[in-house]
């Protein structure tokens, strides 16, 4: 959903009435992850997809009935003999649709806990909407890490919702009382650039399109303000990387890329770097570069399993030349690096 976000919240700012359709449930080869949304207003207008095109029609025509009073309903998609030529799934795979008013477009109780959520998506803060999934149902709460709620969850949903949360994974919770939907939207994963250049400027253009904040450390002030950002990073600091990291959060949720060509710069944000739970570290720079920054890191007191986590020369080998091929090369690699599966 946060993919349309802009859109919703034009449509709502123009008064329309909204319904949404969320994928809850896949099977095999689904075209649309768990939690794609469609929003689609009293018009028939719609945006987002549930399926690139298969059933978007079938759905369209029941969030029109929600919207005219009919009661929310989960509705089953595959191809079946009766249907494979009608509404179905081409790929063979199958999905559950949560077809609803949409939150925004409730009640009064309904519309705050949308503008909660709203705030919380802003400030990029992780969340769990949690919705009882079924016909005519309209039970909403938001759950965040710490344990806190907005709304009332029973106890064994909040657990869920907490470790959906921790595992940043949409999903389907049955208990006897009901059927909830899990939503996750997670913090946005954190890119750091050490170093502010072209490719800089590129690699943060690509990386705001696949959902990173980006966060530029450079403390060469011709640099750093002289950059241009045809798209400009969340924060750019001009300073030492050393006087910036030890009070960052870095995480599994942190993307490192050094860039700055100057080893009084990248050598001081890796000793950091190379000691902290991040989930990724890049360096730019040839072979020979390299393995000049190995030996000075290794003469600083690092190991080799420590200097193994640094991925360089950096980015995928695609014989990138042009800073905007570099930029693809190393956002490709992140990218490789964030959806791998843990073993």
């Amino acid at each position: 959903m946060q993919d349309i976000l802009p859109q919703i919240r034009e449509r709502l700012e123009n008064s329309q009435e909204l319904a949404m359709a969320t994928v809850v449930r896949t099977w095999r080869s689904a075209p649309r992850p768990v939690g794609s949304a469609l929003v689609v207003n009293d018009q028939g207008d719609m945006i987002g997809s549930v399926s690139g095109g298969c059933v978007e029609k079938s759905v369209v025509n029941k969030a029109l009935k929600v919207l005219g009073g009919e009661p929310s309903e989960l509705v089953h998609y595959g191809v079946s003999n009766d249907d494979a030529w009608e509404v179905g799934l081409s790929c063979g795979g199958k999905v559950d649709v949560f077809i609803e008013r949409f939150l925004g477009s409730g009640s009064e109780q309904e519309q705050a806990l949308w503008q909660q959520l709203d705030q919380d998506l802003a400030n990029n803060r992780g969340v769990v909407l949690a919705r009882e999934v079924g016909a005519g149902h309209r039970q909403f709460a938001l759950a965040y890490a710490d344990g806190s709620a907005v709304g009332e969850l029973p106890d064994a949903i909040m657990v869920a919702a907490l470790a959906a949360l921790e595992a940043r994974e949409s999903r389907i919770m049955e208990s006897e009382g009901g059927n909830w939907f899990l939503q996750v939207f997670p913090e946005k994963p954190q890119m750091l650039l050490i170093g502010s250049a072209h490719i800089t400027s590129e690699l943060i253009h690509l990386a705001k399109l696949y959902g990173f904040a980006t966060h530029v450390i450079d403390p060469r002030d011709t640099f750093a303000t002289k950059t241009d950002y045809p798209t400009e990073p969340d924060s750019l600091t001009v300073s030492w990387p050393q006087e910036i990291l030890p009070n960052l959060t870095l995480n599994a949720n942190t993307y490192a890329v050094i860039l700055s060509h100057d080893p009084k710069i990248d050598d001081e944000a890796l000793k950091i770097l190379l000691r902290q739970p991040v989930a990724y570290i890049g360096a730019l720079g040839s072979k020979k570069t390299h393995a000049k920054r190995i030996a000075r890191l290794t003469d600083a007191g690092f190991s080799d399993d420590e200097l193994g986590k640094i991925h360089a020369p950096i980015g995928m080998p695609i014989n990138a030349r042009l800073p905007q091929e570099i930029a693809l090369s190393v956002l490709a690699e992140i990218i490789k690096v964030k959806n791998e599966v843990p073993a």
